[in-house]
């Protein structure tokens, strides 16, 4: 079985927009609707000061066409450091015979796919999904902290150039937390 398959689910809740409590409808980049195609979403997640719960720290929603144009953004050290990296990851992600009936998606969401590690083990972790209309079209995908920093390493500085600029122009973040962060910037978008 391959890695993406067809999930074909409603569109859980906590792939939301944080601003609508609703499913997203267009597209962060271009603002188009995203009922036309797949799209993707990203929901980032940090542990409070007090290490209680986790806060949204930011979201967003990108059209595939915006998606393939952002893949021409990313310098060629940066593709093949991810093409290597995903290769040495495939073990990770080998369900096996597992069928759509057997995929647990409460725990997809909960645990990290590269490390096992449930979120309660977890300071900061994203959430990922690829979606269809109002399905979901691939089981979701949650990554810890020691993936985001690994991931993060595999990039050139064009490349994290590129997406500061472009994180800086899509993500959404909550307002009581921008105020918070004021300067800091939350941790790169991870979907590429």
């Amino acid at each position: 079985m391959s890695f993406f398959f067809n999930f074909n689910e409603d569109i859980p809740e906590e792939f939301y927009s944080s601003e609508t409590h609703q499913p997203h409808n267009e597209c962060s980049i271009c603002g188009n609707s995203l009922n036309r195609g797949m799209y993707f979403i990203e929901k980032a997640y940090q542990r409070t000061h007090d290490k209680r719960e986790f806060q949204l720290t930011f979201e967003y929603a990108i059209c595939e066409d915006c998606k393939k144009d952002m893949m021409v953004s990313i310098s060629k050290e940066s593709f093949q450091n991810i093409q290597k990296f995903a290769m040495e990851m495939g073990d990770v992600f080998d369900f096996g015979e597992i069928d759509n009936d057997e995929i647990n998606k409460d725990y997809l969401m909960t645990h990290c796919m590269a490390t096992g590690k449930s979120i309660d083990e977890l300071d900061e972790y994203h959430l990922l999904g690829i979606f269809s209309g109002d399905k979901m079209m691939q089981f979701p995908m949650l990554y810890g902290d020691s993936f985001i920093e690994e991931y993060s390493e595999l990039l050139s500085e064009e490349t994290k150039g590129f997406f500061d600029d472009l994180f800086n122009d899509i993500t959404i973040i909550p307002p009581a937390l921008a105020k918070i962060l004021d300067d800091e910037k939350p941790k790169r978008p991870v979907l590429i």
